[in-house]
């Protein structure tokens, strides 16, 4: 069995790896591209993150099988709020440029300035911030995102639903 696919038939180390090299290439795209997320960004990251945790703590020698169910549950149901996030932000980069709602205060002021119910209500509306794209290969990133989102849930729920081999 080629390595490829010994790896792909590891999900801790799927979740992990794309958790993690996501965020760490938005992180240099906006350091080194001066590309500044907007909150649905940040969003999409911490979805990444959890999707990451979630392979961590499945790599825990010893576990359950019936925990390592639920944090493929978890993983998946990570992989679509941030599928949605993504899908959101696609919609507002595709609107017509009249109907893009109006630019909203940065998040620190939201953070300070409304309960956190409030602040992800007004994140999720999104803003002209979110609107805008400056980068593309292909896709714009939301678009990469929404892709490895989709792929993410697709995969976490396989192997949720697969059956336990009986080595």
């Amino acid at each position: 069995m080629g390595v490829l696919k010994k790896i792909l038939l590891l999900p801790p180390l799927v979740n992990v790896g794309l958790g993690l090299g996501l965020i760490l290439s938005a992180y240099i795209f906006e350091v080194i591209g001066y590309y500044d997320p907007c909150p649905l960004c940040i969003l999409q990251r911490w979805s990444f993150a959890f999707i990451a945790l979630c392979g961590a703590l499945m790599i825990i020698p010893g576990l359950y099988l019936i925990i390592k169910k639920v944090l493929l549950l978890f993983a998946g149901l990570f992989s679509i709020g941030g599928g949605v996030i993504a899908g959101r932000q696609i919609y507002l980069q595709n609107i017509p440029s009249d109907q893009v709602p109006a630019c909203a205060p940065p998040m620190e002021f939201l953070m300070d300035a409304l309960p956190i119910f409030e602040v992800i209500q007004t994140i999720l509306l999104g803003d002209g911030n979110c609107a805008e794209y400056e980068w593309r290969f292909i896709f714009n990133f939301a678009e990469w995102a929404f892709i490895f989102f989709a792929f993410l849930c697709c995969y976490n729920f396989f192997f949720l639903l697969k059956k336990p081999s009986k080595s």
